[in-house]
């Protein structure tokens, strides 16, 4: 990852920017296309996996919601989908300082496409949660994807606004909920992924996905950031890691 992605560079990117904002908008398009109209079908049928009829579609009052004509349950995954996509191009155009190279770009795009896709498939199909809002898994999946999607965003910010303020230059920022997790951004992200996969997918992909992206965090991720941190913030980030001990996992890890 970090051969693509240049931590301190803050250059000017308008392609790979503009590329990335344009996929990640139209990521909601495929995913309704999914929902809507069967897109996939045939290679669920490839893999053994038989699609499923959708529900009655949901009556809210509200035209342009209305117009979808999906359940309840596949409306509730396609927010998931939007949600993830402004929360991606809010950090592009607001929190993020860094450059975003075309390489980056097409990898963050193609990825959460690919991983939003398999989860939206597997949830038109029996093998998910069968388009039932009332089970276990659709509640706390929900409420780890909203939790995790708003987190998130707000210790974004919360960093943003920090060094932003003139007198932070050079400052490490440890507040807030940056004093919960040192990275609190790959906890909140690991939560709604994980969510949206709970979701979509039942406990068994639910928990396969958080695996996958804790792996990742703890093994590759979280290594490489600490190094260029320790590197950049010196006794700064000595002094974080006693005074926030846990990386990713609040009280575990």
């Amino acid at each position: 990852m970090s051969n693509i992605h240049q931590r301190g560079n803050k250059n000017s990117s308008p392609l790979g920017s503009t590329v990335l904002f344009t996929l990640r908008a139209l990521d909601p398009i495929l995913q309704y296309g999914i929902f809507a109209h069967g897109i996939g079908v045939p290679l669920l049928a490839k893999l053994g996996l038989k699609a499923i009829t959708d529900g009655p579609p949901i009556q809210t009052g509200i035209g342009f919601i209305d117009a979808l004509q999906l359940s309840p349950y596949r409306l509730l995954l396609l927010t998931m989908v939007t949600g993830s996509t402004i929360k991606h191009n809010f950090w592009l155009l607001y929190t993020s300082e860094e450059a975003m190279s075309l390489s980056f770009a097409l990898f963050v795009s193609v990825f959460n496409t690919v991983m939003n896709s398999s989860i939206s498939l597997l949830a038109t199909t029996a093998f998910g949660n069968g388009g039932e809002l009332s089970r276990p898994s659709v509640i706390i999946g929900s409420t780890l994807y909203f939790v995790g999607v708003f987190t998130e965003m707000i210790a974004e910010v919360q960093r943003k606004k920090f060094k932003e303020d003139p007198r932070n230059k050079g400052k490490l920022y440890t507040e807030r909920l940056w004093s919960i997790t040192r990275h609190i951004n790959f906890t909140a992200y690991t939560a709604w992924r994980g969510g949206f996969a709970l979701v979509g997918g039942g406990w068994l992909v639910g928990t396969g996905v958080s695996a996958f992206f804790l792996a990742g965090f703890i093994g590759a991720s979280i290594p490489e950031l600490a190094g260029y941190c320790s590197k950049k913030y010196g006794g700064q980030w000595d002094n974080y890691k006693k005074k926030t001990p846990y990386q990713i996992i609040p009280g575990v890890y």
